[in-house]
Parts: C-alpha cells; sequence; structure tokens
C-alpha cells in the first residue's frame, strides 16, 4: 500500500520513483501518490527514505496544495519557459525532468512510471540516460502496481463509498423492473415498452444524481446479447419476458475510485436453462467465498470455482477447447483507482491474497444464442476472511 513505498523500493533496487501524468484523471498513477485533483497533472518525485517532491503547472499549486505531498513546486521555479524558447515544447519536457532531479540530487536506480506517449516514452528515457541517469524498467507488476494493489483504510472507504452509491443506482434499477409488466411478451413499464437505451438514460440520470462518473460507461444487455460478457454496441432492444437482464456498471466517486458490481435479472418467469444458469452461477460465487482468505494463492478461488462448474457440466479454461460457451473469463481482479489492478484470480497467478487486497468475485456463464449471467460483488480481505463492500441482494426474477 501507499505506506510500503519504501519497503518496495528497497526491495526491488530502486533508488528514485518519478511519476508523470497529464492530468490525475487520465493518470491514476499519479493520482494515487498526490491524493487531489490537478487538471494539468505534473511530475512527482520519490527519493527512497525521503519526502516526495510535487511539481505542477503555475496554474495548478493551489490545488496541488491540496493534497498529501507537502513540497510543492512550479515548474517556472526550473525555469521551463526559458526551456521551452530554446529547445521547443518536446525536448524541453525531457530537460525540465532533468533539471528536476539534479536538483533534488536523484542518483542511482530510477523508476519511471505514469501515463505518456510510448514514443516520448523512448525518448525522455534514451536522453535521461544520456545524461548519466540510470533508468531501470520492470515487468509487471511494476513497483506502482505493487503499491496499488494493496488499499489502506482511506481507500477503502472510498471504494465502500462508491459500491454504496452504486447500490443505490441498482436498487432504482430494480424497482423500474419491479414495476414493469409483461404484455404479448414484452415488458412495459409506465404505459410503455421497455428498451436498453430507455434504461441506460435512467442509469445515466441516477449516476449524475449519486455524483456517480460512468468513466468506461456500463454494460446492459439482454438476452442472447448477454452471451457477451463486454457487450458494447449502441443498440436499442426491445426487453422481452423471461430473458436474461446483466447489468454491470462501474463507476467512480468524486476522488477517481470505482466500484464494479453486477447483478443480471428477468421480469416474468425466467426460462429452465436461465434459473438453471443463475442457481450454478450463485452457487459457484458462494464457492469463490468459501476460499477467499489471507495467504491463499489467487489461483485457488478461480480453480475451485471452475471445477464447481465443471461438475455442472459446463465448460471451462481449465479445459481444452473454452471459446464462447460456459465460463469463459476470469474470476475477478483488483479495483482502486481503474478497473483492472493486481491482484488478478485467474488460473496461474500464484501470488498470495494479503490483508487489503480489495477483489472483484464475478463468475459468469454463457449460452451463445441464448445469454449470459454474471453475478459479481467486491470484496476485501481481512483477518476473518473477507468483507462485502456493499452488500445487495441477489434476485433473478421480477
Amino acid at each position: 500500500m501507499f505506506s510500503d513505498i519504501d519497503q518496495l523500493m528497497d526491495r526491488m533496487g530502486y533508488d528514485a520513483l518519478v511519476v508523470y501524468g497529464e492530468s490525475t484523471a487520465s493518470c491514476p498513477e499519479l493520482a494515487y501518490f498526490v491524493r487531489t485533483a490537478i487538471p494539468r497533472g505534473g511530475i512527482y518525485v520519490k527519493k527512497k527514505g525521503a519526502e516526495p517532491l510535487l511539481v505542477v503547472s503555475n496554474l495548478d499549486l493551489g490545488c496541488a496544495k491540496k493534497g498529501i505531498v507537502s513540497t510543492v513546486k512550479s515548474y517556472g521555479d526550473y525555469g521551463l519557459r526559458s526551456l521551452q524558447k530554446r529547445y521547443g515544447p518536446g525536448r524541453a519536457f525531457a530537460e525540465l525532468l532533468t533539471a528536476i532531479l539534479r536538483s533534488e540530487g536523484v542518483s542511482g536506480s530510477i523508476a519511471l512510471a505514469g501515463r505518456m506517449d510510448v514514443v516520448q516514452s523512448v525518448f525522455v528515457v534514451d536522453f535521461l540516460r544520456r545524461r548519466g541517469f540510470r533508468v531501470a524498467g520492470s515487468a509487471k507488476p511494476t513497483i506502482v502496481d505493487l503499491c496499488r494493489r494493496t488499499k489502506d483504510e482511506w481507500e477503502i472507504d472510498r471504494i465502500r463509498d462508491a459500491g454504496k452509491k452504486t447500490v443505490v443506482v441498482v436498487q432504482k434499477f430494480e424497482k423500474v423492473l419491479e414495476e414493469s409488466k409483461t404484455v404479448n411478451g414484452k415488458v412495459v413499464f409506465d404505459g410503455s415498452v421497455l428498451s436498453t437505451n430507455r434504461l441506460k438514460k435512467m442509469v445515466r440520470v441516477w449516476c449524475a444524481e449519486e455524483g456517480l462518473s460512468l468513466v468506461e460507461g456500463f454494460i446492459l444487455a439482454v438476452g442472447p446479447e448477454s452471451a457477451d460478457p463486454h457487450y458494447v454496441e449502441d443498440k436499442d432492444t426491445v426487453i422481452s419476458e423471461g430473458e436474461p437482464i446483466l447489468f454491470d456498471i462501474y463507476p467512480a466517486e468524486a476522488t477517481g475510485y470505482r466500484y464494479d458490481f453486477t447483478r443480471t435479472y428477468c421480469v416474468g418467469r425466467p426460462r429452465p436453462l436461465l434459473r438453471k444458469m443463475y442457481q450454478d452461477v450463485l452457487d459457484a460465487q458462494q464457492t469463490a467465498f468459501d476460499a477467499i482468505k489471507e495467504n491463499i494463492p489467487c489461483e485457488v478461488p478461480f480453480t475451485r470455482v471452475c471445477q464447481f462448474l465443471r461438475s455442472k457440466r459446463w465448460p471451462t479454461p481449465l479445459d481444452r477447447e473454452v471459446k464462447d460457451r460456459g465460463f469463459i473469463h476470469g474470476l475477478g481482479h483488483g479495483i482502486g483507482l481503474s478497473i483492472g489492478e493486481e491482484p488478478y484470480l485467474t488460473r496461474f497467478n500464484r501470488s498470495k491474497l494479503v490483508l487489503g487486497d480489495v477483489v472483484t468475485v464475478e463468475p459468469g456463464l454463457y449460452q451463445p444464442g441464448f445469454g449470459g449471467v454474471r453475478l459479481e460483488d467486491v470484496v476485501t480481505v481481512t483477518a476473518s476472511g473477507f468483507t462485502v463492500l456493499a452488500e445487495h441482494r441477489k434476485q433473478l426474477e421480477f
């Protein structure tokens, strides 16, 4: 977690960490270390065993000082304008970074992190190396991945807050289904046939009311469309009686921390296959919950879910030919400032769950031409096992 950064630097052989982003909104790595919104981003420099430095635009000094970095300077303190005039904007950034590192007495092995165009990144690394700095690369998980993996109480509170607000949105979604009825095989709400686009508009309004940002949208897939785990087509589909309605929402609260939540529903009497799929996924999630605890390898809950679903005659990633039917994805992933962080509950991931890990648990089953079922909750690993951060009911039929 955040407080482990010096230990991680020592363990991985780094003497300094440099994180750059054009904004905290587009760079979760920078947002993680500064814990405040900085519209134009900045450069974060952390020497092992020393307090960090944050360098930002003159325009962002006020908001940068609201974060947790106590030493904040401006680009102007390092002569950015004269560097831009002399070298142009491209090289000026590399010269600016060099000036900051020399001013701070940075030496030894340096880790670079953040978000930058790949071509520019290569240029900056080459430039720094020519200036005598030892920039070292790393395979994933990187030092920042490992630092962000386990969450402290402040982060868990932010994720829990996002979860509670998400559940409010889900409750409103479910209320629409509860108040709907079926007419000639179609689902009708408030006198009109219910469709995906109509529901999506409602979801966007509800999220705005709760202060949630749909950074990457959300998934609402019905009938055969729900057989695609990440269905993204903007198609207005009429909702029919008894078919699966898969709702997967992953919004962010004000600080950028995310939640990830999925439920599957139907209005009217579910078809027998849908009922079986739902029960098998529900039992598979409980199988995963039973396996989640501190010091268990990340692959164990995944493998046990696969074994359970195989016993129910569904294909899983443990089988040779898994394409588009059965359980076709990982069990879960870490969540924080982005969707998809360490750790991953997948096959061959032998790293062990540790206190403070926050992961999704989302088994699913998919049948092409019919539809899919997925249930997802977010849990944090605790000394007693785990805690679901935003509890909510699981109910198929409305």
